[in-house]
């Protein structure tokens, strides 16, 4: 292997990405396997959390740095109860993954797989899952379950658990200890929508890919592998009916979906559900003359606002920058160039099958995509920028025309 495609190849796990260059089944080694599914495990959980992780187990003192910098990475105000917060996402992760290796295990039995080798991409794909990676062991990743309830059932099942993020996680659990108490307004807000964008996908793919790309399904099928499609692009990758099969209107709504992503506090990357929200909710509120954008008789602050602005521009900004340089270095497809660039920014996985054809020029901008989406633009910017700009001086207003 070069060792261009080895840099990608762990990039695209730690960022539990998906995206491949070699195939991962048959190209890699066991060991080799064995390695990206713990950068995959590592991607999944967090930098911030393995190595405070790591720091317990070594019995080293977490200082007050480490939790800060882990509570910030989770959106949370204080790093008191860090600890505790990192114990439960360390027990999500094992069960959950556990949990979901075990229908996997029978689906794959009843596919014809060894026992063994049944068991190893049980273990694998559920890990992969779960950290909405999209590696998997089969050359042709998930396509030949597409009429398999049970295995492709337990990967949405992964999916969405580990795409709603470790606080909305924690909240579900302890909804029985919360007397009376509601889920807070973030966790409300993940889970409308995360439905509701489980929903439009459903809606779109089965309505654009009956007769194209899910033609060669049962109706019933058709509507499941639907819903696979509406739920994949959401940073995990996988696919029971391959991308390049669809229509121009279902790679639409699949960019769409990519650039979205999962929630904050995830396993998985991209523009963030709560991002999109707020963008939508100031629109709404702007349209009906509020001078606040309120939520559930709760105002979003100012601060909240400006964030998301800026997280805005500059993932749109990036993805824009991306698909420009891999236009000027790639002799491709426009289409199949903005699909991968969407792809690795959103750390979704999915291609069109151009990825292993790229130049290494073409392959460090998506490399370079990968961990920008993964870490986030955001965080990235305020890594490089020293200090906060804190004004003594309050300006005039300006009225400029907008829109």
């Amino acid at each position: 292997m070069k060792l261009i495609d080895a840099f990608f190849t762990a990039t695209s796990a730690v960022c539990v990405t998906g995206l491949i260059v070699v195939d991962t089944g048959t190209d890699l080694s066991p060991a080799s396997q064995m390695i990206v599914l713990l950068l995959i495990q590592l991607g999944g959980i967090g930098v911030m959390t393995a190595a405070t992780t790591f720091s317990l187990i070594l019995g080293e003192r977490i200082g007050l740095r480490q939790r800060m910098l882990f509570a910030g990475g989770f959106g949370m105000d204080t790093p008191s109860g860090v600890i505790k917060f990192l114990i439960k996402i360390l027990l999500f992760t094992l069960i959950l993954e556990a949990v979901g290796a075990i229908p996997l295990f029978i689906g794959f039995l009843k596919a014809g797989l060894t026992p063994f080798k049944a068991f190893c991409s049980a273990i694998f794909h559920s890990i992969s899952a779960f950290c909405n990676a999209g590696f998997s062991l089969f050359s042709n990743n998930l396509e030949g379950f597409s009429q398999s309830f049970i295995v492709s059932g337990t990967i949405m099942v992964l999916i969405v658990i580990g795409g709603l993020g470790f606080p909305v996680l924690t909240e579900l659990s302890a909804i029985r200890k919360r007397n009376g108490n509601r889920l807070s307004l973030h966790s409300k807000l993940v889970l409308t929508t995360t439905l509701i964008l489980i929903l439009f996908g459903l809606f779109l793919f089965t309505i654009s890919e009956w007769n194209t790309a899910f033609a060669h399904l049962p109706g019933g099928w058709k509507i499941w592998n639907g819903l696979f499609a509406s739920i994949t692009p959401r940073t995990a990758g996988f696919d029971t009916v391959a991308p390049s099969t669809f229509s121009s209107a279902g790679l639409f709504v699949l960019v769409l979906l990519m650039i979205v992503g999962a929630s904050p506090g995830s396993t998985g990357g991209g523009f963030k559900t709560t991002t999109l929200a707020i963008l939508v909710l100031s629109a709404w509120n702007t349209l009906r003359r509020r001078p606040d954008v309120v939520l559930w008789s709760r105002r979003i602050p100012f601060r909240i606002l400006q964030r998301t602005i800026a997280v805005s521009v500059l993932y749109l900004s990036g993805l824009g920058l991306g698909i420009l340089t891999l236009s000027i270095i790639e002799p491709l497809p426009f289409r199949e160039l903005l699909f991968e660039a969407a792809s690795a920014l959103g750390t979704v996985g999915l291609s069109l099958g151009i990825t292993a054809q790229l130049s290494t020029g073409g392959k460090i901008v998506l490399i370079l995509l990968m961990f920008w989406g993964r870490v986030g633009i955001l965080t990235f910017i305020f890594g490089l920028l020293k200090g906060e700009f804190r004004g003594n001086v309050s300006y005039p207003d300006a009225d400029i025309p907008i829109g």
